[in-house]
């Protein structure tokens, strides 16, 4: 195998060495996506380069027929990894998946195999014939359909490429705007160079020179990435002003702090409310796909659902909930600031939004979380202050009253008492427990097999109750999400309908209705209902000296609900009390 040199062998591999430190310089500033794709795109242009220089430097017709194949396959891979770069740099990263990925891979893996495969089959090169230009051979071929259609796959790539770049270019501005417009002149050079060789109006015979191309645009890439200075030393924001003088005042002044791709929802109006700017995250939170550039914000905006009294004629910041046209409620911080010219007039506006839903929802679960303690606080302190010292106080009299009167005729009755006050102390202290571990912490939600649970705690308060009637009526099937002690807010509000039924026979009934989503469960009693000051404080989630509920049972009920992303509520009828539980339902 003859070797040869030729006038481009050397820029040829100039080119190539100049890809792989494009590629190297790349990702050493950067680890984003687009900096990983435009590695990759500079990989296929060293193997591009570098095959091209082995293909011209090999004499041997079936050996330069293998490494043109390989070339063109090059070349589809460098056209393919450059598209999937400007997609991501252009903010089309969610086209890059693994569908999109196998089609270019498996378009390049065809081209590859058809070309490299050709002496086989001949679909790609026909005829060769060999021309000698000056001291050096070069081969030229006779194309057939198999390299057309690789062309038209390729070209279809190109097109792909040009499209995302040229709305990248519209909507950008400034200093992003320059890379684009580089970006894209670089990417029409490159592709004319193709048309070119393909169309046989290449200044070298027999040889696609879009490597040699590359060796202008990859020195002038270097060059930007490494200058910022030298990208706004370039006039493409003068040339813009002559096609869309509107934006020529405000535009310069705004957009060298506005990022395409930041968070913040941005629109720029110039003095008389037109959009003069505005990027794709403004346009989600504003709910439009319309054009908005060049168009008056009232007309194409409700500026009454970002601002109560309308657009504010100065400078104004403001937190507005929204709801967005799938249903949902968001709140964003809208912060209007007044764009000066250099002669101190204002020539326009800058309305920033940021969307601080979650925050405000996490500032909402804060306060909850504090009412919610603050109120433990004062419950557990009146019951400590209050209940159990009085309880313990009657435990200590009849003690003494037992002790002093041992063989009177009240000594059971007294005993009972005690055993009695003991056990309300113990149960007090049970439920306390419970508060402890439910109030204030976040709890997993589980699912509930409603039927099951009633028959589990109903089967505990007919043991202790057995002269108490309870009824139900529950539908099979009917499950609910809660916290793990959802039985202990059911078995309290039943316990407390029946020990405060005066009769005899306490009757309690429970129903069950449920929708789509919510579960309400209804216990009724026939007793005397709820006293005014425990239903007052109830409703007003708080208890003072005057208003406090009679024991902790009430609260227990309604935290473990609440806390299980329901409500409760209660009610007098005229027959007795109703508690009332909505719960949610798992589906």
């Amino acid at each position: 195998m003859r070797l040869q040199h030729t006038p481009y062998t050397v820029p040829l591999i100039a080119s190539a060495l100049l890809a792989v430190l494009s590629a190297y310089y790349v990702r050493r500033q950067s680890d984003r996506l687009s900096a990983s794709m435009y590695a990759w795109a500079m990989v296929a242009m060293f193997l591009w380069a570098a095959g091209s220089a082995a293909a011209l430097t090999v004499v041997d017709p079936l050996v330069t027929r293998v490494l043109v194949g390989a070339v063109l396959g090059f070349a589809a891979l460098t056209t393919a990894t450059w598209c999937l770069f400007c997609l991501s740099y252009s903010g089309y990263e969610r086209w890059l998946s693994w569908p999109l990925f196998t089609a270019f891979g498996v378009a390049v893996a065809s081209i590859t195999a058809l070309t490299v495969s050709n002496p086989l089959h001949d679909l790609v090169f026909v005829t060769q014939t060999v021309d000698r230009t000056g001291d050096w051979v070069s081969i030229g071929h006779q194309w057939g359909p198999g390299l057309w259609l690789s062309i038209l796959i390729v070209y279809a790539i190109h097109a792909l490429t040009h499209v995302v770049l040229f709305k990248k270019f519209r909507r950008s501005r400034n200093l992003y705007r320059t890379f684009t417009f580089l970006l894209l002149v670089a990417s029409l050079t490159i592709w004319l160079a193709n048309v070119l060789s393909v169309t046989g109006y290449s200044p070298l015979p027999h040889m696609m020179f879009v490597p040699l191309v590359f060796l202008f645009w990859g020195v002038l890439g270097l060059v930007v990435l490494a200058s910022r200075r030298f990208v706004r030393s370039l006039p493409v924001d003068r040339f813009l002003q002559l096609l869309n003088p509107r934006s020529g005042d405000v535009v310069p002044l705004a957009r060298d702090f506005v990022v395409e791709e930041m968070d913040s929802g941005v629109v720029i109006l110039d003095a008389t409310d037109y959009v003069v700017d505005v990027n794709k995250m403004a346009k989600q939170m504003l709910g439009t796909r319309t054009r908005l550039i060049g168009k008056a914000i009232d007309e194409v905006v409700d500026l009454e659902e970002y601002f109560e009294d309308g657009l504010p004629a100065g400078e104004s910041r403001q937190q507005s909930w929204v709801e967005s046209a799938d249903g949902g409620r968001y709140c964003y911080d809208v912060n209007v600031s007044a764009i000066t010219g250099e002669d101190g007039r204002t020539v326009g506006r800058a309305v920033v939004m940021n969307d601080i839903t979650n925050q405000k929802r996490r500032e909402q679960r804060l306060r909850d979380r504090e009412s919610e303690l603050q109120t433990l606080k004062q419950v557990l302190s009146r019951i400590i202050r209050h209940n159990i010292r009085n309880d313990v106080n009657v435990v200590q009299g009849n003690a003494e009253w037992i002790a002093e009167n041992a063989d009177s005729d009240d000594v059971v009755a007294r005993a009972d008492q005690i055993v009695a006050t003991a056990e309300d102390l113990a149960t007090t202290s049970r439920k306390t427990r419970i508060v402890d571990r439910v109030v204030g912490t976040d709890t997993d939600l589980i699912e509930i097999d409603l039927e099951s649970l009633l028959a589990d705690t109903l089967a505990d308060i007919r043991v202790d109750f057995p002269d108490a009637t309870v009824t139900t009526d529950v539908p099979s099937g009917i499950s609910v999400r809660g916290n793990a002690y959802l039985s202990a807010a059911i078995e309290n509000a039943v316990e407390n309908a029946i020990v405060h039924d005066p009769g005899p026979n306490p009757t309690v009934e429970i129903e069950v209705l449920a929708d789509d989503e919510t579960v309400t469960l209804s216990i009724r009693d026939e007793g005397p209902g709820i006293p005014g000051q425990e239903m007052e404080a109830l409703e007003s989630g708080e208890e003072t000296e005057l208003i406090h509920a009679s024991g902790i049972g009430l609260w227990l009920i309604d935290w473990i609900v609440r806390n299980s992303g329901g409500s409760v509520t209660w009610s007098n009828t005229e027959s007795g009390a109703m508690t009332r539980m909505e719960l949610l339902r798992a589906t």
